[in-house]
């Protein structure tokens, strides 16, 4: 190296620390101010002026000065500049002591006012997890956003009345696409601007050809959204029967979901006993029954009174209760012919005609377990990381036995504060020992005099009135959360648990008898009381339906009561008990005729 060579400034960041440690910094840039500017220059800065002395720095002219004060406004509202800053903020950088103003989370958000889907991998964890507070809007705003755009399949839409998921999905700015049967009522909503696409599917097949074909269609999608700004980014269902299929397809397509082993052990009441019971949590005494040879052994196991169900069942069907050996077989016999006599339509499942029955014999599997004494509940669960992020207690009537068909329910919960916590610990550690870390569930509990005791789980939202429940009293919206957690957003639902915004209420009027309806034109007179969320038929005039002296009762009307605050008032259990009176009182008033 030349002498000159030797002597020449190094523009390197080590050569530039040797200036800051000269005894003035000041006069050592005063005096290099050539190497100043173009160690800026190297860092992709231009320098905006010379101070007075002649030495570099990073004084702001006032318009400048101004300008910056006028733009930064909406970010950064306390942010003050100063005239003549002492120097250059690189330099403050590479010292360590220059001072930037943080951004409050209420000015993050809306600087990401335009987010969508595609920001969910470079989102700050600390947004997406965020609950909000006083100063601004909630991290859920956030989460909301980051469903626009996000591309969900829904596999099987469930009966008509579930329309309001997608409608709220679409809201959402999700980009939804449906997989059904053809001539679902579900194709109408391409037309109505609720999904992009309807994919039909032939669903009248064995379960394994159905899964494959789906898979296929879902390949499909994936390949052809790819490198768009909506790929498929989730699978879900609000329909219990096809939980396990939706399972296995986002384990297939790397999608976020519940895993599969953990939704059958679920679907399972014999293997969700089993998993119980290996996790040391009580459970009543059950026995698998795969036919008639033993029903005698299963009646040494369990005693009586029992309750004999599906082992896979779904919404009450071949469930009832018996009291002894007589009726233990007569009742084996009937819910093996009701089982068989189920088919879908139109997303629901109903009774066939004789001509359309499977025949032979049921490869149903049936539980005989003991019947649980106490009042029933449900606990309503958002789970997300492994913990419980939401779970809400709501009261339900006894059920008509027999056959368990649902009465009413009230929220928020009337039970004491100690019995309340036990059931949702119950509810936690029945969905852990499964196997589910993410997700929305359906709990159903009793509340017995040995303790809080597992009826079942449903591993997807509960259907009815659970969603506008939650809705109406905590602001909590179910199919939202199920979305978040659909896509691999996290859960945080902001729930105040302590204020409920209302009291609310709901009752199934039953058919007391067998026969054919007249008329439903009473109803339009509670829809006129105030206080009435709603009150709708279930049944239309002509239809012929059953009394529980026949079978499972048909259930002709749906009524929901609620009770506001006074301003400056909280809702209690009193008014809970309130509105749920309210509404017995109406379903009895209620005159349905049939004859």
């Amino acid at each position: 190296m030349s002498s000159a060579a030797a002597s020449k400034p190094h523009h390197s960041m080590r050569g530039w620390v040797s200036y800051l440690d000269a005894p003035s910094t000041e006069g050592a840039m005063a005096q290099t101010p050539a190497l100043a500017q173009s160690m800026v220059a190297a860092e992709g800065f231009t320098p905006l002026s010379k101070n007075t002395s002649g030495s570099f720095g990073a004084s702001l002219t006032g318009s400048f000065r101004q300008k910056i004060r006028t733009e930064s406004t909406t970010a950064f509202e306390h942010v003050e500049f100063t005239s003549k800053p002492p120097w250059h903020f690189l330099v403050e950088q590479l010292q360590g002591t220059g001072k930037l103003p943080t951004m409050a989370l209420r000015d993050q958000h809306r600087v990401l006012g335009s987010i969508d889907f595609s920001h969910l991998p470079k989102m700050p964890r600390e947004l997406m997890t965020a609950a909000g507070d006083d100063n601004g809007p909630a991290g859920q705003e956030i989460r909301r956003r980051l469903l626009g755009n996000a591309r969900v399949v829904f596999f099987t839409p469930g009966y008509k009345g579930k329309r309001f998921i997608y409608e709220t999905a679409a809201d959402l700015g999700v980009r939804g696409m449906i997989i059904d049967e053809p001539g679902s009522w579900a194709e109408g909503l391409v037309d109505d601007g609720v999904i992009e696409e309807f994919i039909p599917m032939m669903m009248d097949q064995d379960s394994e050809t159905v899964f494959n074909s789906a898979l296929a269609v879902l390949k499909n999608i994936q390949a052809k959204y790819q490198e768009t700004e909506s790929p498929l980014a989730g699978i879900c269902t609000f329909c219990e029967l096809s939980v396990p299929t939706v399972a296995r397809l986002c384990e297939a397509l790397g999608l976020p979901g519940s895993p599969s082993a953990a939704v059958d052990t679920a679907r399972d009441k014999h293997k969700t006993r089993a998993a119980m019971k290996q996790a040391g949590l009580a459970s009543p005494a059950n026995f698998r029954v795969d036919n008639v040879s033993q029903l005698g052994e299963a009646m040494a196991v369990v005693g009586f009174p029992a309750v004999l169900k599906p082992i896979s069942g779904a919404a009450s069907l071949g469930v009832k209760k018996v009291v002894n050996e007589d009726e233990l077989v007569s009742c084996y016999e009937e819910v093996v012919a009701e089982m068989n006599g189920t088919v879908v339509s139109s997303g629901a499942l109903i009774k066939a005609d004789p001509s359309q029955q499977a025949g032979g014999g049921s490869t149903c599997a049936f539980l005989l377990e003991e019947y649980l004494d106490g009042p029933e509940v449900d606990v309503d669960v958002v789970m997300s990381e492994g913990e419980a992020q939401y779970a809400v207690v709501v009261d339900n009537g006894p059920t008509i036995e027999p056959y368990f068909n649902e009465t009413w329910g009230a929220c928020p919960s009337t039970m004491a504060a100690d019995q309340q916590e036990e059931l949702r610990t119950m509810a936690m550690e029945s969905l852990k020992c499964c196997g589910f870390t993410t997700g929305v569930f359906h709990v159903e509990l009793k509340y017995t005099s040995r303790g809080p005791r597992l009826i079942e789980i449903n591993a997807r939202m509960g259907g009815g009135q659970v969603r506008k429940t939650h809705l109406e009293v905590y602001g909590i919206d179910l199919v939202e959360e199920t979305l978040f957690s659909c896509v691999g957003i996290p859960n945080r639902p902001p729930a105040d648990l302590s204020r409920p915004l209302c009291a609310l209420a709901y009752n199934y009027v039953n058919a007391p008898q067998s026969g054919r309806v007249e008329s439903l034109a009473a109803l339009a007179q509670l829809r006129r009381l105030p206080g009435v969320v709603y009150a709708k038929g279930l049944v239309k005039a002509g239809e012929l339906v059953v009394g529980p002296s026949d079978g499972l009762p048909t259930w002709l009307a749906d009524i929901m009561v609620e009770k506001k605050p006074v301003p400056g008032d909280a809702i209690t259990s009193t008014d809970a008990e309130e509105v749920l009176q309210s509404v017995l009182a109406l379903s009895e008033s209620l005159s349905i005729p049939i004859r």
